[in-house]
């Protein structure tokens, strides 16, 4: 009897010592994905308002997805449309744009991304004839509305235009920077930069660009953490310039929001922009500050412990766990013996 119990004591001390370092490892998280949601080879759009893209994302519930249209080939005019989803609770998103300016047979290419750009999609897709009432209804239950329809198509710069960007998307962190690349075709060596519009963001800032090296590109960094406050917000790569000429006072920094961007070229602000793109703030991320020990400290049980510096506190309290297990079990062996 006193044989079979010292029996199943010891296995119950090698199967402890097995599974204490199985807890130590934690799972590792699944890389986020972002899929869309279209039927055939390519996405189809009609040309009408209301026109839904949707998808799904693995990634957790509230993350944003910042979904781009652009357009691609030989469409004239050219357009650039940009909206923001999120992730619902079963992994789905949608946004809803116009096309209704747009005419079949229109191409584009459309960027489906996580805010902090770790997952990204590129899709191809078509305008088709709008036949009836177009209009789509977003799927319900997202945790933000989606508008009905956005604003009209924005154009962006014919070929050969004498200022224009060198992408239309610029998207920052809250309180962080973003780069404005500009190109200058010919003789062109100035511009006039116009970043929002106070009627309808609250905030509007318009400064001009010279291309002072004459390598016909500038790049311009906007801090949206002192936009609006006083300071410079702008600067430029070295050799070029720029001079804001004005900006709406403010008494934080920029929200997350999306701003229009437009670029005039020349001196003078014209009635027609040579380009145009947006400036795409986002919610800078959220950090909880954890306290890590120090591993000059002195380790658990003293210098000379059984507990090592650089072991973590599930590490320790496996270690303390076996400690008792096995102590238990040669104090019961003990007591057998006696």
């Amino acid at each position: 009897m006193r044989s079979r119990l010292m029996r199943l004591l010891l296995s119950v001390v090698v199967v402890a010592s097995v599974l204490v370092p199985a807890t130590l490892a934690a799972p590792a998280a699944a890389d986020p994905s972002v899929a869309v949601d279209y039927e055939g080879d390519r996405v189809t759009v009609a040309n009408g308002t209301a026109q839904v893209v949707s998808g799904t994302a693995d990634a957790p519930v509230g993350t944003e997805i910042v979904v781009r249209v652009r357009a691609a080939g030989n469409t004239e005019p050219v357009f650039l449309k940009t909206a923001t989803a999120v992730v619902t609770d079963n992994h789905t998103w949608a946004v809803s744009f116009d096309f209704s300016q747009q005419a079949a047979g229109d191409t584009f290419d459309l960027t489906a991304r996580t805010e902090n750009g770790s997952a990204e999609t590129d899709l191809t897709g078509d305008v088709v004839a709008c036949e009836g009432d177009c209009t789509e209804t977003p799927p319900a239950g997202t945790p933000t509305p989606i508008p009905e329809q956005t604003a009209t198509a924005t154009p962006t710069a014919e070929p050969g235009a004498p200022v224009a960007f060198g992408e239309s998307v610029f998207v920052a962190e809250g309180g962080g920077v973003a780069a404005v690349p500009v190109a200058f075709e010919g003789d062109a060596d100035e511009a006039v930069l116009v970043i929002g519009n106070e009627t309808d963001v609250n905030y509007e800032l318009e400064a001009v660009v010279t291309d002072g090296d004459d390598d016909g590109d500038a790049v311009i960094y906007v801090d949206t953490a002192i936009a609006g406050r006083g300071d410079e917000p702008l600067s430029v790569s070295g050799g070029d310039g720029v001079t804001v000429r004005s900006e709406t006072s403010l008494e934080s920094s920029l929200d997350p929001a999306n701003y229009g961007v437009a670029l005039y070229a020349g001196g003078g602000r014209s009635d027609s922009p040579s380009d145009v793109g947006s400036l795409v703030i986002q919610a800078g991320s959220t950090r909880t500050a954890t306290a890590t020990a120090d591993a000059s400290e002195t380790p658990i049980g003293g210098p000379d412990g059984p507990v090592g510096p650089g072991l973590d506190a599930l590490a320790v309290g496996g270690v303390v766990s076996g400690a008792f297990l096995v102590g238990g079990a040669l104090l019961a062996a003990i007591l057998l013996r006696r």
